[in-house]
């Protein structure tokens, strides 16, 4: 048990109950996430063809369309892994949380965060340092820290709440320490990567009122909130740009501005009407719409399978997020009702901002849509999270029946 709450229970605290009824919770979030997984890698494929496109197998790692294919059994494989393993049992040590896995995977998370700032280091895609490049024989591997911080410092923060327990309610003990933790990775994320930095807020401080910080102590955030907002949004040009474009600043006559990627998706989105013109049949990925396999996938599902393809792809994530919750009811400890609440927290919120963007909802920001964009260490990442999601469901109470009569 870990020392410092007195109100987490070891898995043989639990009992028998929740083992022998393993919840069916767990079972739903595979097959839905099974079904989002096969989606995305189906309109990645039709999403990154081209006129003249030859795909060659024996070259498959150098086609990003290919490559998300191959990433779908991988990423079953660390979902199957993650759900079987018990969440406490990788996440904390008993009795000495400050060495847990969890805390290390956190700082390294950061280390690798600064890294990448440095130059030499990093590499530079889009204009910006988020990335480090692997050459592994004729295949070029890249992959996001970002990535891997927003995963930790939620899964942290959440384990943290539970090994604090009710000091969380200390601003000191419980608020600064947090807090200092999850700004430093926002402030390091922030620098290239605004939207990540901003989802990983909130979510972290979601978790952190959950865990039993008091919301007025988040007051005192208010100024460094406004002045990391001035200084990574309204004095960075192109950030800016994309605000005031939003806002309808930008001139709608204009070929390219701000806010050109958000028409182009709408249209992509409007020209499929109800039925879409079919899988394979868009003509906005032919160069109109920009990043079409990654950020702004949405739209050639808008595009190919129309309104329906929409409500389908939409319906899965709210189901996906009632899931969650019940999951967050029915945990068996704080330590798994914690990490519920930031894992679906963080696919949900990360969800609805790239739904937002390419629908013209806020403003233009590169972020993926969980399970179904392209990109390989993020997809591996978010299911070794939904693992863990799963394994925290089959470890909950089983409702109890009222009695009848």
């Amino acid at each position: 048990m870990l020392t410092e709450s007195k109100t987490i229970n070891s898995p043989d605290q639990r009992g028998k109950t929740a083992e022998a009824h393993p919840s069916a919770l767990g079972g739903w979030l595979l097959i839905i996430i099974s079904t989002l997984l096969c989606l995305g890698a189906l309109m990645v494929f039709s999403a990154g063809a081209g006129i003249g496109q030859k795909l060659e197998i024996e070259r498959f790692w150098e086609f990003s369309t290919l490559r998300r294919i191959a990433f779908v059994p991988l990423a079953w494989l660390v979902l199957a892994v993650f759900s079987r393993v018990g969440y406490r049992r990788w996440l904390v040590w008993e009795n000495h949380f400050w060495l847990s896995p969890v805390v290390w995977f956190t700082a390294l998370s950061i280390i690798l965060l600064v890294v990448v700032l440095i130059p030499g280091f990093g590499h530079a895609m889009h204009g910006s340092f988020r990335w480090f490049k692997f050459k592994v024989g004729p295949a070029e591997i890249t992959f996001q820290p970002s990535e891997l911080a927003k995963w930790f410092v939620v899964m942290f923060l959440a384990a943290y709440a539970a090994y604090r327990g009710g000091k969380m309610r200390n601003f000191k003990v419980g608020f600064v320490p947090g807090c200092a933790v999850l700004g430093l990775v926002v402030a390091l994320i922030g620098k290239e990567d605004f939207g990540t930095a901003a989802l990983v807020g909130g979510v972290g401080m979601m978790v952190l009122l959950v865990g039993g910080v008091r919301w007025y102590q988040f007051l005192v955030l208010v100024p460094l909130i406004a002045g990391a907002f001035y200084l990574m949004v309204y004095r960075v040009d192109y950030r800016w740009a994309r605000v005031t474009g939003w806002l309808g600043g930008d001139d709608p006559n204009a070929v390219l501005d701000s806010s050109y990627q958000a028409r182009q998706s709408l249209t992509a989105i409007a020209s499929g009407g109800i039925w879409g013109k079919g899988l394979g049949n868009g003509t906005m990925k032919f160069g109109w719409v920009p990043e079409d396999t990654t950020d702004f996938v949405f739209a050639i599902i808008g595009e190919e399978l129309g309104f329906v393809g929409c409500a389908i792809v939409i319906g899965l994530f709210v189901v996906l997020m009632v899931c969650g919750i019940l999951i967050v009811n029915r945990a068996s400890d704080p330590l798994g009702m914690f990490l519920a609440v930031a894992i679906t927290g963080t696919i949900g919120a990360q969800a609805v901002m790239n739904l937002m963007v390419v629908t013209s909802l806020a403003p233009t920001k590169g972020i993926a849509l969980p399970f179904i964009s392209a990109g390989g260490s993020g997809l591996l990442l978010t299911a070794m999270a939904a693992g863990v999601l799963v394994n925290v469901a089959k470890h909950g109470r089983v409702k109890q029946k009222k009695p009848t009569g």
